[in-house]
């Protein structure tokens, strides 16, 4: 079948940007078709079981839902007829090397209790003052540029950046994430627990701006949510609502090459078909797309050279005891958390000494485990590109297995009945991610958010971008963000 309409749009990718872009553009009354190399919808929202046990296979933090819930009003529909979610009490909790464990809440109060009895009143105090200022910057300048096409230099005197500058130019701007959290906390556990919020886009917080301290307002001030059936239900939810309305899907995609036609339209090849768009829109990695796709080696080579986010190695375990200390998201630090992120982004080797996170669906969703089990979700940061030995990848776990049982006072290892591990290189091949790097590229510069490769290119007219490896960069909220974007600047294109 060959689409020749003028309002026909091709999206490469049935990931959580491709369905939120299509679902948009449909609702505006284009012709919308979605290609999708692999044989189901999801991208690495995917999930996969083994007997009574159920993991989401790639991300794991639910915020800011009503992003979702958009997406249903605007189709008419009553969001909680499709998808439900709950509030999680717990935003995380923290386990430290000498036995201390922090359990933060996204109730003011209890976090406020917590922090007073296992540390200071003077430590409660400083962690509520920088989520407040945290909320104020989020407000002030993180809003205004994920909800916006990508600013440049050129947009420097446009009066909406102007009235930015004071938050721009200001001291958190120019000290590291780190600096900027030594100077709010004299605690060094509490600059530990908000220097990782530099991991939530994949970069490192000894370099990366301090305007990234408006991260954690999502999680921590507006709360942690989870998914009914999961985080593969985000999707499920969305394919069902995008077929409703009209939506056509094509898997089992083979893309062999993508043409720009004279009059500015795209043709894609498949295996055994060709596409006719009025405008396509990649919703996959970019630079999957410009080396496998496009096949434009100038603009691969130009953005390749941007220094990649993290990547991760995760194991996947079925464990048949019920660890009642652990909640939905788990930390447990490493010693040396500087010398950890040194070895990731500038010696891309893994640690030795490592921060774990250790996730449990099975804590919100029940029917993810067996009443007398936990589905276990450990990772760990690994630099993108590098991909451990079978040897390595034992020996890792050696290492994590010894770590839990010291601050879990538990032998993990005695109860594990089922292992599967995901790390760089099968993350690109199961979700087109370059080099494994889960964000994209790394946002360790000061400018990195107006470097960071944008929702158009001008060499392409009719070619968008949106997704977690584009402005304005990973996790659901901002991928969900990027698909409004690209709607928008189809809609208002003149």
């Amino acid at each position: 079948m060959q689409k020749n309409e003028d309002n026909h749009i091709v999206i490469i990718g049935a990931g959580l940007a491709g369905l939120a872009s299509a679902i948009r553009l449909r609702h505006k009354g284009f012709e919308v078709t979605v290609l999708e190399k692999s044989t189901d919808f999801g991208g690495k929202l995917a999930s996969f079981s083994w007997g009574q046990y159920r993991w989401d296979k790639g991300p794991s933090l639910f915020t800011a839902p009503e992003l979702v819930d958009e997406l249903f009003y605007l189709t008419g529909k009553d969001p909680r007829e499709y998808f439900k979610y709950k509030v999680s009490p717990v935003a995380c909790n923290y386990f430290f090397s000498d036995g201390t464990k922090l359990c933060f809440s996204s109730d003011p109060e209890k976090l406020k209790t917590e922090i007073t009895e296992k540390l200071s009143a003077k430590d409660a105090g400083d962690v509520l003052n920088y989520l407040n200022n945290s909320r104020k910057t989020y407000t002030s300048v993180g809003d205004f540029f994920v909800d916006n096409q990508q600013y440049g230099l050129k947009d420097a005197l446009k009066f909406k950046l102007l009235k930015r500058y004071p938050q721009l130019l200001s001291a958190k701007f120019r000290k590291t994430l780190h600096r900027y959290n030594e100077s709010k906390f004299n605690n060094k556990k509490l600059v530990k627990i908000f220097d990782r919020f530099g991991t939530y886009n994949g970069s490192d917080p000894y370099k990366m701006s301090g305007l990234y301290s408006m991260i954690p307002h999502l999680e921590m001030n507006q709360g942690t949510f989870f998914p009914d059936g999961g985080m593969r239900a985000i999707v499920e939810s969305l394919c069902k609502i995008a077929v409703d309305e009209g939506v056509q899907f094509h898997f089992n995609q083979q893309i062999e090459k993508i043409e720009k036609t004279k009059n500015q339209q795209y043709i894609v090849f498949t295996d055994n078909e060709k596409y006719l768009a009025s405008k396509l829109i990649c919703a996959i990695d970019h630079l999957t797309f410009y080396r496998d796709l496009l096949k434009n080696k100038r603009l691969f080579e130009k953005f390749n050279k941007q220094e990649k986010s993290s990547s991760a190695l995760v194991y996947y375990w079925a464990v048949d005891t019920v660890v009642a200390d652990l909640s939905l998201h788990n930390i447990f630090f490493s010693e040396d958390y500087q010398k950890e992120f040194d070895l990731i982004f500038n010696k891309k080797s893994i640690p030795n000494d490592f921060t774990i996170y250790l996730h449990l669906s099975s804590v919100m969703n029940k029917d993810d485990s067996p009443t007398n089990g936990q589905n276990w979700f450990v990772m760990i940061n690994t630099p993108a590109g590098i991909t451990p030995t079978t040897d390595e990848k034992y020996a890792i776990r050696e290492t994590i297995l010894k770590v839990l049982e010291e601050r879990l006072k538990v032998d993990i290892s005695a109860h594990l009945k089922f292992e599967q591990i995901w790390d760089a290189k099968k993350i690109e091949e199961d979700t087109g991610s370059f080099a494994g790097a889960i964000y994209g590229a790394a946002s360790n510069e000061k400018l990195s958010a107006l470097k960071r490769h944008g929702n158009q290119i001008k060499e392409y007219p009719n070619l968008y971008f949106c997704g977690g490896t584009v402005h304005p960069g990973g996790g659901i909220p901002l991928v969900l963000k990027s698909a409004k974007i690209v709607a928008n600047l189809i809609q208002y294109e003149k």
